[in-house]
């Protein structure tokens, strides 16, 4: 959709960051435009000549500020020339946040196509991740994670089939579904990796085989302290990382 001139006004530029080149100024601005949802995943974004216009700047500056948002993957240039947002994720480490949550905030609407949802025999992870009994049996749910209509990445995620008898039930978000059956998750632990894409995921993505993919092991945990969900989670690079914040 195309924004109007109303839409188009800007909140003022910040103020305390007057020693920094204007060109990045106006990047550092609009990066927390597109970081805050100020526009949708659907938006067209206002030209860099209208953002030059409007922000009262030269066109070189705003220039600038857009090639690197590109360059950090926090826009794309589609092919009829026009700019959109991309549904990069800003993960804090220190926020165990489900991917429905984080893609609303960005301004695209969170999507799934399910490849299976099904109670399965453990694997040998499944059993010792989730503290599985012998003959307990696991709610397998499978399937690709979209913004828009955009691919985002692929996820596996198990849950002991005592608290989740029928995997089918779980028609959007997983964590909507814990919270309704009051199954509320104190803490997690998750591993962080690098993999390529395979070709199996490639063609079942719609992605590109050898992409660079990142690979995220989530364990869940309840209250008691039972282990809940183990999900297995790859998505692109360019548009999911992970940010850290060290106290010193």
């Amino acid at each position: 959709m195309t924004l109007s001139d109303t839409a188009l006004s800007l909140p003022d530029l910040p103020a305390g960051q007057a020693g920094k080149p204007a060109e990045i100024r106006f990047f550092l601005y609009l990066k927390q435009l597109v970081v805050s949802g100020h526009w949708q995943g659907d938006d067209i974004l206002p030209s860099p000549e209208e953002l030059a216009r409007l922000a009262g700047l030269p066109l070189p500056t705003v220039q600038v500020a857009f090639n690197l948002l590109a360059q950090e993957c926090w826009i794309v240039r589609r092919e009829w020339g026009g700019y959109q947002i991309t549904p990069k994720i800003n993960q804090p480490i220190s926020r165990a946040s489900g991917f429905s949550e984080l893609i609303r905030e960005r301004g695209f609407t969170p999507n799934s196509v399910w490849l299976r949802r099904e109670l399965a025999e453990p694997s040998r992870e499944e059993q010792w991740r989730l503290d599985l009994d012998e003959g307990e049996r696991v709610a397998r749910l499978e399937r690709i994670r979209l913004a828009n209509d955009i691919a985002i990445g692929y996820e596996c995620s198990s849950i002991p089939a005592s608290l989740l008898p029928y995997p089918e039930q779980v028609e959007h978000s997983l964590y909507d579904w814990m919270q309704k059956h009051q199954l509320v998750i104190v803490r997690a632990s998750e591993e962080v990796g690098a993999e390529t894409c395979n070709p199996a995921m490639a063609i079942q993505c719609g992605l590109t085989s050898g992409q660079a993919m990142l690979r995220l092991t989530r364990i869940s945990y309840l209250a008691d302290g039972r282990p809940v969900e183990l999900t297995h989670s790859y998505f692109r690079s360019d548009y999911y990382h992970y940010q850290v914040e060290l106290a010193g």
